[in-house]
């Protein structure tokens, strides 16, 4: 659902992404932030499995597994708001919200890129696809600590769907730095997707 990316360019003009597979809500989600890095000391048989950590929110008896160079970065979890989780790998970052949220995806979806939008003004909003079942997919790009040393351009994919109709909704964001291999990162970000489910 987030493999598409597009390679790097100077952001001189809008670039056209290729087309995102819908998905099909929250049944493709549940189906579907560095390198991989073992120490070379490790033995032969460890190194043929990659290592694995998991997170779970009890609330929702929902968790993702990803590979040993993510590490959780933040987590909250609240018995009004629900669970968050962000994973990072020194390159890129994932955000994981389930939370207790009465709003459509479409109002997630408006609600995400109007408060992006204060924080990096200059967002362009590249692609927004609505799913058969009414998930929110978006192509999103915006520039980090602009007019700094530190300015970095950002391409994200987000995927905003209902767990429960009135009741609860999940917030999937992937976000990757746009001068590294975006295509790459975001594979990484998908295959970590895909392991969302029951736990």
């Amino acid at each position: 659902m987030m493999r598409d990316a597009r390679p790097s360019a100077p952001r001189t003009a809008a670039r056209r992404p290729a087309s995102v597979r819908g998905g099909s809500g929250v049944a493709a989600l549940l189906v579907v932030a560095l390198l991989v890095a073992f120490a070379a000391t490790l033995p032969a048989a460890a190194e043929a499995a990659p290592l694995l950590s998991s997170w779970k929110s009890d609330r929702f008896g929902l968790g993702i597994t990803f590979p040993s160079n993510w590490t959780i970065v933040d987590e909250t979890s609240s018995g009004a708001r629900g669970d968050v989780v962000i994973l990072g790998n020194e390159i890129s970052a994932l955000l994981v919200g389930l939370l207790y949220d009465t709003r459509t995806p479409q109002e997630m979806a408006v609600d995400l890129v109007n408060s992006q939008k204060e924080a990096t003004p200059d967002l362009v909003v590249l692609q927004s696809t609505a799913t058969e079942t009414g998930s929110v997919v978006l192509l999103l790009q915006y520039t980090i600590h602009p007019q700094t040393s530190a300015a970095m351009l950002v391409d994200e994919k987000s995927l905003l769907g209902t767990l429960t109709p009135g009741e609860s909704t999940i917030t999937i964001r992937g976000m990757v730095p746009d001068k590294v291999d975006v295509e790459t990162q975001f594979e990484e970000i998908e295959g970590i997707i895909a392991t969302l489910g029951q736990q």
